[in-house]
């Protein structure tokens, strides 16, 4: 089967429209695989998707990039981002320690693959297409955090190169959640 992966960065990727149903995708994947409903505070960054410039956390000029995939039928099955760690103060705060004052980190966030097609290798060339951006982006380092309850997410990560060095908790609808934390030098 062909994929077509699209930057949206890229004109023929633009719109509200495909903006909106990239949004839409994420949103139903985070409901299905974690039972988690939309929440303003959490996922701030997807309804960034549908603005423009300094808006947008995934925009050139925020240093980010956003891809989506869609399968022969043109259905999006899998999407991926990464933007400046700087638009998460509370992450970035929570592990400052761990890196010099003037290294530039970015977060890969929203790497998601429709079910049906997970073990096909999208993962890992979402994960390496954003990798490359940081690089171009001039990042340091690769940081993200996964639900320590996803096994084969943790193993995926592990499979691309991260190192997992800590883990947090925060509340959530059904108690307290746990997420570990990865990174990998760019």
């Amino acid at each position: 089967m062909e994929f077509q992966f699209q930057n949206l960065r890229d004109e023929s990727a633009r719109g509200t429209d495909v903006a909106s149903e990239i949004r839409e995708f994420c949103l139903k994947i985070i409901k299905d695989f974690y039972g988690i409903d939309y929440t303003k505070e959490w996922h701030a960054d997807l309804d960034s998707l549908l603005l423009d410039g300094d808006g947008n956390w995934f925009s050139r000029e925020n240093r980010g990039s956003f891809y989506h995939v869609r399968d022969g039928s043109g259905a999006i099955i899998a999407t991926g981002g990464v933007y400046d760690l700087k638009r998460k103060p509370s992450t970035g705060q929570r592990i400052a320690k761990r890196y010099s004052d003037d290294a530039e980190i970015c977060q890969i966030v929203r790497v998601y693959l429709d079910p049906d097609f997970r073990g096909a290798g999208l993962g890992s060339q979402i994960a390496t297409r954003l990798e490359r951006d940081a690089l171009s982006l001039e990042y340091d380092v690769a940081y993200l955090h996964a639900d320590a309850q996803a096994p084969k997410a943790l193993s995926f990560w592990k499979k691309c190169g991260y190192s997992d060095f800590g883990s947090f908790s925060y509340p959530s609808k059904t108690g307290m959640d746990t997420s570990v934390d990865f990174e990998k030098l760019l």
